[in-house]
């Protein structure tokens, strides 16, 4: 290969790297819906944070929201949740994701936390969207605004 050539083709491979590279950084939250009746309809959303941490939120149509703590790795494409065990309540199975097209997409799940055909594609949500430092201390994710702080434990206390 001449020079010149050699040079280009070596530019338009480390752009396709890096392009490859950036398509596969994870977004501080995701959320998607599902469901083909009220009956089983909800929207599952997961906030991810730098120290590994992760709030998973799931919303029944006419039912409190279910929410859990856990701590998530990325490999590659392959996103795994390791949920939080909570006192009194059974501790779901992790939940795998794999990154497609922007979006993570459940591989695997715990079909009675999560439901019989599992949590819907999940796309990031929109605007500035990074991971927060940690949600360890969060109790629920700012439905009304996900992109504002969550909930924190301390805000559950009912006022005087």
């Amino acid at each position: 290969m001449r020079p010149p050539l050699r040079a280009a083709f070596s530019f338009a491979l480390v752009l396709l790297v890096a392009s490859a590279a950036r398509a596969d950084k994870l977004k501080g939250i995701y959320t998607g819906s599902g469901g083909m009746t009220e009956d089983v309809h909800r929207v599952v959303l997961i906030q991810f944070a730098e120290d590994g941490t992760a709030l998973v939120q799931q919303n029944w149509t006419g039912k409190a929201p279910q929410t859990w703590h856990a701590h998530w790795i990325q490999r590659g494409k392959q996103v795994t949740l390791t949920f939080d065990p909570v006192k009194d309540s059974p501790t779901p199975t992790s939940l795998a994701l794999n990154m497609k097209n922007g979006s993570l997409v459940p591989t695997t799940w715990d079909s009675a936390a999560l439901g019989l055909l599992g949590p819907p594609t999940l796309a990031p949500f929109g605007g500035k969207n990074v991971k927060k430092h940690s949600v360890a201390s969060c109790m629920a994710l700012n439905t009304n605004d996900p992109m504002q702080n969550c909930v924190q434990w301390d805000s559950r206390t009912p006022p005087k």
